[in-house]
């Protein structure tokens, strides 16, 4: 018993580290997200989110639709606008964070992992300005995270929750079938595949 509530706070305090992480990087995009102007890509997504649809020519209609959200919350604010691009950032730290547990990693690995995510440059740009890809990349990540769990619990049922991350991923951006290829591959090819 003394043990199970042992390694309960132990994944409370991890947990707590990486959020830690997390936070910081959403106040810092916060606080610093109205400083320049719109980014072309942004323009069109604003464009988007004024005007929502099914679908567009190029993409899906999740983006437009999480950003009609934001202009009702906020307005039209430049940092209000971004909001939800650092938010979906803050979140793919958690995953990364919470991934590397699951791979065995013991706090300082969960930390560095969230603490890598939240500089690399990708992730920066992406929680910095409103683009499609800014979603879409924390469907990755979950997709990651949930195949991470499916592979060492071996527990099927884990397939339900890999398909809701991709079914979003799918209304975010297509380049998910990239994503969806690799894990096919990976199940196919590894002892997973059981």
């Amino acid at each position: 018993m003394e043990s199970s509530s042992n390694d309960r706070s132990s994944r409370i305090g991890d947990l707590a580290a990486v959020m830690a992480v997390a936070l910081t990087v959403v106040a810092l995009h916060t606080f610093t997200n109205g400083r320049y102007g719109y980014h072309r890509d942004e323009l069109q997504t604003l464009d988007d989110a004024r005007h929502l649809a099914w679908g567009y020519v190029p993409y899906p209609p999740l983006t437009p639709f999480l950003q009609h959200l934001s202009l009702a919350l906020f307005g039209v604010s430049l940092t209000g606008f971004r909001v939800l691009a650092s938010l979906a950032q803050g979140a793919a730290i958690v995953m990364t964070g919470l991934m590397a547990r699951e791979m065995g990693g013991r706090r300082p690995a969960q930390i560095i992992a969230a603490m890598a995510v939240s500089v690399a440059p990708v992730s920066l740009f992406w929680g910095a300005v409103v683009q499609y890809s800014s979603f879409d990349y924390l469907w990755w990540v979950v997709a990651g995270y949930l195949v991470a769990r499916m592979a060492k619990s071996a527990d099927p049922r884990w397939w339900l929750a890999i398909g809701a991350a991709i079914g979003l991923g799918m209304m975010t951006k297509y380049s998910m079938m990239f994503l969806v290829a690799g894990i096919v591959g990976g199940t196919l090819l590894t002892p997973v595949r059981r």
